[in-house]
């Protein structure tokens, strides 16, 4: 009876062992470039920085209060804080981001992902571009 207690008892544990040791990755639509670039970004505030950027890009008149040389810098360092497969995945969440934030015209959202996209070679970082017209939903 104890062999059997200790036969179950190792079972258990190689079972236990085997289960901790398997990684599971998961990758879901929204996120296709996985929960490390996820945390990176969550890292450096959701690249806040280049969400203001993006925002005056997309301003007129007395509604541009920030400064958007300060902005682009920041935005820059933000990004350079990440890895480079890692950039443009945050500057299209930035875009998104931004996008959510109120109401905006197909034409607004295209020229939003335009400035995003445009966003790397300001910073002069690889990658120089990045490519979302693939990925648009507008």
């Amino acid at each position: 009876m104890a062999k059997l207690a200790v036969y179950l008892a190792t079972f258990a544990l190689i079972v236990f062992v085997a289960h901790a040791s398997i990684t599971t990755v998961t990758v879901d639509g929204e996120n296709p470039w996985g929960s490390d670039c996820q945390e990176q970004i969550r890292r450096v505030d959701h690249l806040q920085a280049c969400q203001k950027y993006l925002d005056e890009e997309q301003c007129s008149g007395s509604r541009c209060r920030y400064n958007r040389r300060w902005n682009l810098d920041s935005c820059c360092q933000q990004l350079e804080m990440l890895d480079n497969q890692c950039r443009c995945p945050g500057l299209r969440q930035a875009a998104m981001k931004q996008m959510q934030k109120g109401e905006m015209e197909r034409e607004e959202m295209q020229e939003m992902y335009e400035a995003a996209e445009r966003i790397m070679s300001k910073c002069d970082m690889p990658p120089r571009k990045c490519d979302f017209a693939s990925r648009r939903r507008v």
